[in-house]
């Protein structure tokens, strides 16, 4: 089952990454023009490239790198090295920099790769690591590796018991590092998420037409179908995003 999952991401993420429709969407919506498969709206990926202190002897580990876009960028405005790391088939990453290079593996695994970032940023990686108390462990035990972890809180079931977890210091992030005894500071990016999902609607709902031409009417519908999901969880108050600082 979950070889098939992941063949199945796969080939949608190699679609969407040919696709002009998508690159279209993704420059209206996230205000870059570069595939994007994450919740940083432009205000959250200006945060990332302008105010992450990053120069030439700096490596950033980028967990779940996904296709490499904000990996390639960082490269490239500060030379830094950086080392991406993802599940997805190497096929479809693509990093330009000569300093970059891209790991096929698991976040589970990440002490097998003796890796030794002084920046580790993770945009909205983190739900999909089994133990999430022994990764941010490892991750702290880099000398001078400085954490960015982008998290969003959402509330699947209707529960006023489970509401107090969307507050940045209740969420399952918050909680595994309180746990490892890790102090973090927050950015509350919730506002800009709900405004993100809105966005993504109207841009989605443009190309219509053009996903369709492409032969990519079924990436459409559950694209849509997500962004109907998210804004429904705002707007019935379930969902919460949050920058940690570490």
């Amino acid at each position: 089952m979950e070889d098939a999952v992941k063949r199945e991401f796969d080939n949608k993420i190699k679609r969407l990454t040919k696709s002009r429709a998508y690159l279209d969407f993704c420059e209206e919506a996230y205000g870059y023009r570069m595939y994007l498969f994450n919740m940083t709206d432009k205000a959250q990926l200006d945060f990332i490239f302008r105010e992450i202190p990053l120069d030439a002897a700096d490596t950033v580990l980028d967990l779940g790198c996904g296709c490499g876009s904000i990996l390639n960028a960082l490269t490239k405005q500060s030379g830094c090295a950086g080392v991406g790391l993802d599940r997805l088939d190497s096929g479809d990453v693509a990093l330009h920099s000569p300093s970059a290079s891209y790991i096929h593996g698991d976040m589970d695994d990440l002490a097998a790769y003796r890796l030794q970032p002084t920046v580790t940023l993770c945009v909205d990686s983190l739900y999909f690591v089994r133990d999430l108390q022994k990764l941010l462990r490892q991750l702290c035990a880099v000398p001078h590796n400085r954490l960015y972890l982008f998290y969003s809180q959402y509330l699947f079931e209707e529960s006023a018991a489970d509401a107090q977890t969307l507050r940045a210091e209740r969420t399952t992030l918050a909680c595994a590092l309180n746990a490892c005894g890790v102090s973090y500071q927050t950015i509350d990016y919730s506002e800009n998420e709900r405004r993100l999902y809105e966005a993504s609607l109207r841009a989605l709902e443009k190309r219509a037409g053009a996903f369709e031409k492409e032969g990519n009417l079924d990436l459409y519908q559950e694209k849509r179908k997500e962004t109907l999901l998210g804004q429904t969880l705002y707007d019935t108050g379930r969902a919460s995003r949050y920058l940690y600082l570490c």
